[in-house]
């Protein structure tokens, strides 16, 4: 499998460079093994956690040892995290638990190798959670973002929205509790960027039908990609695969200590940098 392959399914400017240039060409190397078995993604990525919350007890151990299989475990964790999504393309086996697996695991193994370093390094409880906050929020934003500015380009349509439409419709028949959590995820973003907010029970279906259904022309795509393609190149340098990359190579060379201060000031700067952009590049994205 090819790196394009890989990453045909969102515009190559949104793709993080740390996935771009080595998570995903090392992972679809073991995708093409992978597809020979009998393999599913949904295993790939309990294994994924798995390896995320040993790299969490690595850390709480402490000491060269503990940081240095820490930082192996937790960057093995994020290799398998770019595996799964790419192992259910290839092999059609796409699910909509394979994707809600595939994020809350996600924030499980991460709160896991956040845990872990807290215990060993109390001194820098402080920066860590300033890390901890900022990465989630990084990871709710450039989600978002990555869907948004694909749909809008390939497809000419809202995906964000849409999301939240096929969301509920799900909740609506299966009243899942998992559905519901996600439901309020997908709030959220649209909460950060567009301004605004609907309880489960409080959601207009035709009205979000309607605007989901709206479809831009080829030229307003072309365009639409032109004015924010800067924007995207720029978000692709906040999403949290990067900021969990540094904090596994910093394991590796023992420079946790030095470096987490610095991390947690640069990823606040950096993160809110790039939502004023946002704003000032997309004013009419914020509507009620």
């Amino acid at each position: 499998m090819s790196e394009s392959s890989s990453t045909d399914h969102v515009l190559k400017d949104i793709v993080e460079p740390v996935n771009r240039y080595f998570h995903v060409p090392v992972s679809a190397r073991i995708v093409s093994w992978l597809c020979q078995t009998r393999a599913t993604p949904n295993q790939v990525s309990y294994t994924s956690i798995l390896l995320g919350i040993l790299s969490g007890l690595a850390f709480m151990s402490g000491g060269h040892f503990g940081m240095f299989w820490g930082g192996v475990l937790l960057e093995l964790s994020l290799i398998l995290d770019c595996v799964d999504g790419q192992l259910a393309r290839a092999t059609g086996q796409s699910s909509e638990w394979g994707r809600l697996l595939d994020g809350i695991g996600g924030y499980v193994a991460y709160l896991a190798v956040v845990f872990g370093i807290t215990y060993s390094l109390p001194e820098f409880t402080g920066a860590l959670a300033v890390v901890t906050v900022v990465c989630i929020m990084k990871a709710i934003c450039f989600d978002y973002c990555k869907q948004y500015f694909t749909a809008r380009v390939q497809e000419g349509t809202d995906g964000s929205r849409a999301d939240v439409l096929k969301t509920y419709q799900k909740w609506s028949q299966s009243q899942s509790g998992i559905l519901k959590v996600y439901f309020y995820y997908l709030q959220l973003q649209q909460w950060v960027f567009h301004g605004r907010w609907s309880s489960i029970n409080d959601y207009s279906l035709e009205d979000e039908r309607k605007a989901s259904e709206e479809i831009l022309t080829q030229e307003e795509r072309n365009a639409f990609y032109l004015k924010t393609r800067p924007l995207t190149r720029i978000w692709r340098w906040n999403g949290h695969e990067f900021c969990l990359f540094l904090l596994a190579a910093f394991s590796l060379f023992d420079l946790l200590p030095m470096l987490l201060t610095p991390l947690a000031v640069v990823m606040t700067v950096q993160f809110f940098l790039t939502l004023a952009l946002h704003r000032m590049l997309l004013p009419n994205e914020i509507r009620p």
